[in-house]
Protein backbone atom coordinates (compact mmCIF):
# COMPACT_ATOMS: atom_id res chain seq x y z
CA UNK A 1 0.00 0.00 0.00
CA UNK A 2 1.82 3.07 -1.18
CA UNK A 3 0.39 6.50 -0.70
CA UNK A 4 2.48 9.12 -2.41
CA UNK A 5 1.50 12.10 -0.32
CA UNK A 6 -2.18 11.17 -0.53
CA UNK A 7 -4.37 12.79 2.13
CA UNK A 8 -5.21 10.61 5.10
CA UNK A 9 -8.66 9.19 4.63
CA UNK A 10 -10.96 8.56 7.54
CA UNK A 11 -13.72 6.15 6.53
CA UNK A 12 -17.25 6.62 7.81
CA UNK A 13 -17.85 4.26 10.71
CA UNK A 14 -19.99 1.24 9.93
CA UNK A 15 -21.11 -1.64 12.17
CA UNK A 16 -18.30 -4.12 12.62
CA UNK A 17 -15.55 -1.63 11.79
CA UNK A 18 -12.69 -1.44 14.25
CA UNK A 19 -10.22 1.40 14.72
CA UNK A 20 -7.56 -0.56 12.78
CA UNK A 21 -9.09 0.75 9.52
CA UNK A 22 -8.09 4.31 10.50
CA UNK A 23 -4.78 6.03 9.69
CA UNK A 24 -2.45 5.52 12.66
CA UNK A 25 -2.75 9.03 14.14
CA UNK A 26 -6.56 8.81 14.05
CA UNK A 27 -6.43 5.30 15.54
CA UNK A 28 -4.27 6.62 18.39
CA UNK A 29 -6.77 9.43 19.03
CA UNK A 30 -9.76 7.04 19.04
CA UNK A 31 -7.93 4.71 21.45
CA UNK A 32 -7.02 7.55 23.85
CA UNK A 33 -10.64 8.74 23.85
CA UNK A 34 -11.91 5.16 24.32
CA UNK A 35 -9.56 4.58 27.27
CA UNK A 36 -10.46 7.84 29.02
CA UNK A 37 -12.85 7.61 32.00
CA UNK A 38 -14.98 10.42 30.58
CA UNK A 39 -15.08 13.14 27.92
CA UNK A 40 -11.67 14.50 26.91
CA UNK A 41 -10.42 17.73 25.34
CA UNK A 42 -7.92 17.99 22.48
CA UNK A 43 -5.27 19.42 24.84
CA UNK A 44 -5.56 16.30 27.03
CA UNK A 45 -5.12 13.99 24.03
CA UNK A 46 -2.07 15.68 22.49
CA UNK A 47 0.51 14.52 25.10
CA UNK A 48 -0.98 11.00 25.13
CA UNK A 49 -0.35 10.57 21.40
CA UNK A 50 3.23 11.78 21.78
CA UNK A 51 2.93 15.37 20.56
CA UNK A 52 4.16 18.51 22.33
CA UNK A 53 1.32 20.47 23.95
CA UNK A 54 1.68 23.42 21.56
CA UNK A 55 -1.22 25.44 20.18
CA UNK A 56 -0.63 24.20 16.62
CA UNK A 57 -0.61 20.55 17.67
CA UNK A 58 -3.71 21.03 19.81
CA UNK A 59 -5.56 22.75 16.93
CA UNK A 60 -4.49 20.02 14.51
CA UNK A 61 -5.67 17.35 16.92
CA UNK A 62 -8.97 19.19 17.43
CA UNK A 63 -9.58 19.20 13.67
CA UNK A 64 -8.89 15.44 13.59
CA UNK A 65 -11.33 14.97 16.49
CA UNK A 66 -13.98 16.94 14.57
CA UNK A 67 -13.38 14.77 11.50
CA UNK A 68 -13.80 11.63 13.63
CA UNK A 69 -17.10 13.07 14.95
CA UNK A 70 -18.28 13.78 11.37
CA UNK A 71 -17.47 10.22 10.32
CA UNK A 72 -19.22 8.61 13.30
CA UNK A 73 -16.19 7.44 15.32
CA UNK A 74 -16.54 9.94 18.17
CA UNK A 75 -19.22 12.17 19.65
CA UNK A 76 -19.03 15.76 20.86
CA UNK A 77 -22.08 16.25 23.08
CA UNK A 78 -20.48 19.23 24.83
CA UNK A 79 -18.39 21.60 22.65
CA UNK A 80 -14.72 20.62 22.89
CA UNK A 81 -15.42 17.46 24.91
CA UNK A 82 -15.05 14.20 22.97
CA UNK A 83 -16.31 10.70 23.79
CA UNK A 84 -16.43 7.42 21.84
CA UNK A 85 -19.50 7.16 19.63
CA UNK A 86 -22.20 5.14 21.37
CA UNK A 87 -22.84 2.81 18.44
CA UNK A 88 -19.11 2.11 18.14
CA UNK A 89 -18.63 1.27 21.82
CA UNK A 90 -21.78 -0.87 21.78
CA UNK A 91 -20.39 -2.87 18.86
CA UNK A 92 -16.85 -3.17 20.21
CA UNK A 93 -16.11 -6.63 21.60
CA UNK A 94 -13.69 -5.27 24.22
CA UNK A 95 -15.97 -2.60 25.67
CA UNK A 96 -16.22 -2.52 29.44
Amino acid sequence: MSDHGAPLTVPNWQPGMMSDVLPSVYRDIVEVVADAPGPVRAKQIVPRIGLPAETGKIEGTRSKLKRLVERGWLEEDTPGMFTPARQWTAASPNSR
